[in-house]
């Protein structure tokens, strides 16, 4: 009995170019892989393990590296603002503070540190140039500035962005709310 299925014999030459390779496109994709996991490993790193989200006062007026580069730093406002009306700039000065959660704790919360900052006359103090077009509420004497900007080589630092924070204004509501039956 003779059968029309034909048959297919694999030859050494046919089984060779039938064979997986490990060609330059796997290579690609192995060197792109390894360099995903490599950016995705030091995010990681610097997220957990890495510096500061901003720097000090202390920090900044110390370290001459830092003249004319973008940094973020934070300090408590000390004094009053001026407010020059023509040119809608803000000039205002902020003081040394902790940026170590740990140090803040020890001295016994963020709204501590930020009064013995404003009291204390070693304090180091920087004056921030600031053209806002505005006057921020909460641009007030023992409030905590986080800016962004460039300090220049007479020491001024001129901000492109100012975030405040109060964190003693809101402090005693919301345990009088949380206490309070109804």
């Amino acid at each position: 009995m003779t059968s029309n299925n034909p048959t297919w014999e694999k030859t050494p030459e046919l089984a060779a170019q039938l064979r997986p390779r490990f060609g330059q496109r796997q290579v690609y994709m192995l060197i792109a892989g390894v360099g995903i996991l490599a950016v995705v490993g030091y995010l990681l790193y610097s997220v957990l393990f890495g510096g500061h989200y901003y720097t000090s006062v202390d920090e900044l007026v110390a370290d001459p590296d830092l003249i004319g580069k973008n940094v973020r730093v934070t300090g408590v406002i000390i004094g009053d603002y001026q407010y020059d009306s023509s040119t809608e700039t803000l000039t205002f000065v902020i003081g040394h503070i902790p940026t170590d959660g740990d140090a803040i704790k020890d001295e016994g919360g963020l709204a501590t540190t930020l009064a013995n900052a404003v009291n204390d006359p070693e304090t180091t103090r920087l004056t921030v140039v600031y053209p806002s077009g505005e006057i921020p509420d909460l641009l007030e004497n023992g409030n905590q500035a986080i800016i962004t900007g460039k300090l220049d080589e007479n020491g001024v630092f001129y901000a492109d962005n100012l975030t405040l924070k109060c964190p003693t204004k809101y402090a005693d509501e919301l345990p009088q709310q949380a206490a309070s039956p109804e």
